[in-house]
């Protein structure tokens, strides 16, 4: 998806954005870092929240539909930064890597600015969503292999 295919009204411009910090939160540090490096001109940040770890609990449902309960617990890491033109940067990643929370949070404020929006989506986001889609498929492959197809074991039987 091209930014510019993107309507310029509020709650479209909210919906981008949480689909970039999803591909952002979502992405291998490592292919964050490479697109990350591609930046030319960053900002000074301020931290407002540096890059700390904690966890949150996870809940579930049977079946997606019955009552939620608690699953567990998993690590996260937040960060929030501000540049020098004021704009927020806001990041939550799975995990307890301080350097991938911090990236983020700073390629969200870079992608609020009206101005430089389009190129870095083009630049950032349509990479990383690339290798995510191209990561999801290589492991749907790699799985099909161990798949069981259990009503042709049954009519193996007859």
């Amino acid at each position: 998806m091209k930014f510019d295919e993107a309507p310029t009204n509020p709650t479209d411009l909210t919906s981008m954005r949480a689909r970039w910090m999803s591909e952002i939160a979502h992405a291998m540090f490592s292919d964050l870092a490479d697109v990350a490096a591609g930046v030319e001109c960053w900002p000074e940040f301020t931290p407002v929240n540096s890059p700390e770890t904690g966890l949150i609990m996870v809940h579930g449902r049977m079946g997606g539909l019955g009552d939620p309960f608690p699953l567990g617990e998993c690590t996260v890491t937040r960060c929030i930064v501000q540049d020098n033109q004021g704009y927020m940067g806001l990041a939550y990643v799975l995990g307890d890597n301080l350097a991938h929370a911090e990236i983020a949070a700073k390629l969200d404020a870079l992608l609020q600015h009206p101005e430089r929006q389009s190129s870095l989506w083009d630049r950032i986001i349509v990479p990383l969503m690339i290798l995510r889609t191209t990561r999801e498929t290589q492991i749907k492959q790699e799985n099909q292999h161990s798949r069981v197809q259990f009503f042709t074991m049954e009519t193996m039987r007859s």
